[in-house]
C-alpha cells in the first residue's frame, strides 16, 4: 500500500492529532516527522523540521472531503 502525503504541520501532535480524526473511519494514516516522538521537540512546541500526514492513495480523496474543513491538502498549496 502506497503512503501519500495529504498535509503539513508544525508538530508531531497536530499531525497526529489530525490523523486521528480518522480513526472511526478506519483510515489508517502515518505521520513522518525528524524529531523522536512523545520526549521530542514536537511534542512541546513546534519542530523545525514539521511533521508530515501520510494516507493509503487510495483513501486520498475520502480523506481530502473529511478533512477539508480542517486542512489544506498540500497540492492545493501549490
Amino acid at each position: 500500500m502506497d503512503y501519500v502525503e495529504i498535509a503539513r504541520f508544525n508538530s508531531r501532535l497536530e499531525a497526529e492529532s489530525i490523523g486521528h480524526a480518522l480513526d472511526q473511519y478506519e483510515i489508517p494514516f502515518l505521520v513522518q516527522s525528524a524529531d523522536v516522538g512523545m520526549f521530542g521537540p514536537g511534542m512541546i512546541g513546534t519542530s523545525p523540521a514539521g511533521a508530515r500526514l501520510l494516507v493509503p492513495e487510495g483513501e486520498l480523496e475520502r480523506v481530502r472531503e473529511l478533512l477539508n474543513c480542517v486542512v489544506t491538502p498540500i497540492d492545493e498549496e501549490e
